[in-house]
C-alpha cells in the first residue's frame, strides 16, 4: 500500500497491505525532493489529483454513498410508525323529500416492531459486508491513481532525459559534420563521408524533433492528471540513495498478499453472494412481528339522522405471524 503524508493534512492512506509498494513510494519521492524554482514535488501533484481526477473522485463518492445505503438496511429491524387521517361527508335523500347527512374526522396511529425476520437481518449483514467492500474499493482507487500520477510524473522526467541525451548526440555529430565538410574542402575526405556525416545529422534532428514531441505529450498527460497546466516536475536529486527493502524476507512479503486490497475484495464479494444464497433460504421461514393502532373517530350528526355525535376511541395491540406456506417453488429456484 502506498502512503502519502501531507504536512497538513496528515497520513492521506495508511495500512499495513503489501508493505513493498510504501518502500517503492519513499524511493520515488525521495528521489524527487530536489528544490527548483516553480517545480511542484510528486506529494504536491498527487494531492492536486486527488481532487481533480475524475475516477478517483467517483470511487470516493461510491464510497461515501456506501454509508447511507447500509444504514437503510438498519432501519429493516427498527419500529415504524405511521399517521393516517381521512375526513367523510355523506348525504342521502329520503323518499320523503327530506335530507339526511353525517361527517366523520377519523385518524389513526399504526406502530410496527419487527421481532424476527431472518430475511431483514441477513440483509444487513449484506450491507455491512457491501460497506467493507466499497473501503476497499476506494483504497484500491487510490492506490490505482498513486501509480498513475507517480508514471505520469516520471514519464516527464525520463522525456526530459531523453531529449537533453538527443540534443547532446546533435551537437556531436554536428561537429563531425563540420569537420567532414573541412576535410572534404582540403581533400582529405571524399564526398561520401560528408553525405554520411549530413545523413546522420538529418537523423539527429529528426530524433531531436521526435523527442521534443514525446515530451510535449507526457506533459500534457500528467497536466491532465491532476488539472493543472504547464506542471514542471521537480528533477531526481542527486546522489541515489535508495533506502533499504523492509521486511528484507521474501516470505515476509508472501505472508501479506491475504491482506490485498483485491483479495480482500474477493472475500466480501464471496461472503456476499453465501449471504443471498442464505437471504433466498428465509423465503420459507416465518416473520413474527408486534402490531398496534391508536385512533380516534369523531362523529357530527346531521339533520334528520338519529344517531348521537361524539368520540370513539380505540385502540389495539398484539403479535402478527406471517409464515409462507407454499411459494410455487420460488423460493427453492432462487
Amino acid at each position: 500500500m502506498f502512503v502519502l503524508r501531507s504536512a497538513t493534512k496528515g497520513p492521506i492512506t495508511a495500512s499495513p497491505i503489501v508493505s513493498w509498494k510504501r518502500s517503492a513510494l519513499v524511493v520515488a519521492l525521495a528521489l524527487a525532493t530536489s528544490g527548483v524554482a516553480q517545480a511542484q514535488s510528486l506529494l504536491q501533484l498527487y494531492e492536486a489529483a486527488r481532487q481533480y481526477d475524475a475516477t478517483y473522485l467517483a470511487a470516493k463518492n461510491l464510497a461515501d454513498s456506501a454509508r447511507y445505503k447500509a444504514a437503510q438496511s438498519d432501519a429493516l429491524l427498527r419500529p415504524t410508525a405511521t399517521l393516517v387521517g381521512n375526513s367523510t361527508r355523506s348525504e342521502s335523500e329520503l323518499p320523503s323529500g327530506a335530507n339526511r347527512g353525517s361527517t366523520t374526522h377519523a385518524a389513526t396511529l399504526q406502530g410496527r416492531q419487527p421481532l424476527y425476520n431472518k430475511t431483514s437481518r441477513v440483509t444487513i449483514d449484506q450491507a455491512q459486508r457491501t460497506l467493507e467492500l466499497s473501503k476497499w474499493d476506494l483504497e484500491t482507487a487510490e492506490q490505482d491513481l498513486i501509480v498513475r500520477v507517480a508514471q505520469a510524473y516520471f514519464d516527464v522526467l525520463a522525456s526530459q532525459d531523453a531529449l537533453e541525451t538527443t540534443r547532446t548526440n546533435k551537437t556531436a555529430i554536428a561537429e563531425q559534420l563540420a569537420s567532414a565538410k573541412r576535410n572534404f574542402e582540403v581533400g582529405t575526405q571524399t564526398i561520401t563521408d560528408t553525405r554520411e556525416a549530413q545523413a546522420k545529422f538529418d537523423l539527429a534532428t529528426a530524433q531531436e524533433i521526435a523527442a521534443e514531441n514525446d515530451l510535449r505529450v507526457k506533459r500534457i498527460a500528467l497536466d491532465v492528471l491532476v488539472g493543472r497546466s504547464s506542471v514542471t516536475p521537480n528533477p531526481l536529486a542527486t546522489p541515489v540513495a535508495l533506502p533499504a527493502t523492509s521486511p528484507a524476507s521474501v516470505d515476509a512479503w508472501v505472508s501479506q498478499t491475504a491482506l490485498h486490497p483485491a483479495v480482500q475484495r474477493a472475500q466480501l464479494a464471496a461472503d456476499i453472494a453465501k449471504l443471498e444464497t442464505e437471504k433466498a433460504r428465509a423465503g420459507h421461514l416465518p416473520t413474527l412481528d408486534v402490531v398496534a393502532t391508536a385512533g380516534i373517530n369523531k362523529f357530527i350528526g346531521a339533520t334528520g339522522l338519529n344517531s348521537v355525535p361524539g368520540n370513539t376511541k380505540t385502540a389495539t395491540a398484539g403479535l402478527q405471524l406471517n409464515w409462507p406456506l407454499y411459494s410455487g417453488l420460488s423460493v427453492q429456484n432462487r
